[in-house]
């Protein structure tokens, strides 16, 4: 007998912890992988600091970023609000809100870059 007195629910209780820790730690190795790149690239603005960088090929993407944090933000917002439904559900939402930040984040940088 489980803990609960219900060993059916309690399995779906472990496994649902099982598949967060699972996720938690994709996720993270994905904030590592972030950090590396974050790095990289602060390590070549570095050794490019003697070179201008024009206005206008900086601003197009840095204003981009800010309209993907928004969106992210108003996202992240709804998820929170949502918190009655669901766990899993909501932190489903959430990991997609990241992913969209994290791949326009990675396209920015890489726009820079090419310019």
């Amino acid at each position: 007998m489980g803990i609960f007195g219900d060993d059916k629910k309690q399995d779906e209780r472990i496994a649902a912890l099982e598949g967060h820790v699972r996720t938690l730690t994709e996720t993270v190795q994905a904030v590592q992988a972030d950090l590396a790149r974050g790095h990289i690239a602060i390590l070549e603005l570095r050794a490019k600091t003697d070179e201008k960088v024009s206005a206008a090929d900086v601003d197009p993407a840095i204003a981009k970023l800010n309209k993907d944090l928004g969106q992210a933000r108003e996202k992240l917002d709804k998820a929170s609000a949502a918190a009655s439904e669901s766990w899993a559900e909501l932190q489903g939402g959430v990991r997609d809100s990241f992913e969209k930040l994290r791949t326009s984040v990675q396209q920015s940088y890489d726009r820079i870059k090419k310019g």
